[in-house]
């Protein structure tokens, strides 16, 4: 009985002494140490000083370092983006710049090309009003010498047939000298030789629309260059002058470069009341007429064709001497 008592007592004791363990306050009790990893979950404080440690030796605890700006281990890099090209701007030139800067390159090329002519033989097809307003048409053999001017022409279509002329100031004065073609006398025979006349005698004026003396492509070109220089120096309208690029023209086999001309009242004497003039340029660069305006047809105000000239068959330079431009060479 007595060790059954004793032994009650004892249980009731030890778990006495159990529960008062399990309490988390008293008066003795110490505080819980957490383990620190790998064997424990929490990670021990940094900023505080472990048993037996100075806050002097405390650890300091290393920022974690940004990554690079250009980092991209976990992701794909990007294709670059292509490059924006700025579109410039589309200038639209000026039409009437535009105009004056062609014709100026055309009769720059053209009036190179004259200079560079000693002499030339052509077929001339010419078809005008003379001042008597008749119409004169007939075909010519021309030869033409630059320097000394001289020139020898023969008459082979049309009327006046069988005329020859003969003009070299330079060697026989200020002459024309003339054998007669058909139909040119009513009291002299075609082959007959006149006497030698001024290009101002009233008989030879009446005849042609313009004179000996004007014989050749640079009375052209001239006439053109100064209007040219009209236009830039606004004497002239713009379209006075119009560049009018390649033309098909049916006398040639190749097209030609165009250029038409308004002419006003009074601009040209043989135009009081005003017209047009179409110059047909011949730029192609193997031919022997390259750069010269081999087609040439002026209208009046009313439209009336009162000129045209076509030179064709171009031989240049045609290697002419002196004898070609000696009268006594008419009718042989």
């Amino acid at each position: 009985m007595i060790r059954i008592t004793a032994l009650v007592a004892l249980s009731l004791l030890l778990v006495g002494c159990m529960r008062f363990q399990s309490r988390p306050q008293g008066p003795f009790a110490k505080p819980k140490k957490d383990i620190p990893p790998p064997y424990g979950a929490v990670l021990p404080d940094a900023t505080k000083p472990l048993g037996g440690q100075s806050s002097l030796d405390m650890p300091k605890a290393d920022p974690v370092p940004p990554l690079a700006p250009d980092e991209r281990a976990l992701i794909p890099p990007k294709p670059d983006a292509p490059a924006v090209t700025a579109t410039p701007p589309v200038v639209t030139p000026d039409p009437a710049a535009k105009n004056v800067t062609d014709l100026k390159a055309l009769t720059a090329a053209s009036t190179a090309a004259w200079n560079k002519v000693t002499t030339y033989e052509l077929q001339l097809t010419r078809r005008e009003v003379n001042p008597k307003g008749v119409v004169n048409s007939e075909v010519l053999v021309m030869q033409y010498r630059r320097e000394p001017m001289a020139v020898y022409t023969r008459n082979i279509g049309g009327s006046g047939k069988g005329r020859e002329t003969v003009y070299n100031p330079g060697a026989f004065e200020d002459k024309l000298h003339v054998m007669l073609g058909e139909g040119d006398s009513k009291l002299m025979r075609a082959g007959f030789v006149a006497p030698p006349v001024s290009p101002d005698d009233a008989r030879v004026k009446e005849k042609a629309r313009y004179s000996i003396r004007e014989a050749g492509f640079g009375r052209w070109l001239a006439t053109l260059n100064k209007a040219v220089a009209g236009m830039e120096a606004g004497r002239l309208s713009a379209d006075a002058l119009v560049y009018k690029g390649e033309v098909k023209r049916d006398e040639y086999p190749h097209p030609l470069v165009g250029v038409t001309h308004t002419l006003r009242p009074a601009d040209d004497p043989l135009l009081p009341g005003g017209g047009t003039r179409f110059y047909y340029f011949d730029m192609k660069p193997d031919s022997p007429s390259y750069g010269m305006p081999v087609i040439i047809v002026a209208f009046d105000a009313g439209g009336k064709e009162v000129e045209y000239y076509l030179s064709e068959k171009v031989k240049n330079p045609a290697n002419l001497t002196d004898a070609n431009f000696n009268p006594s060479r008419l009718g042989k």
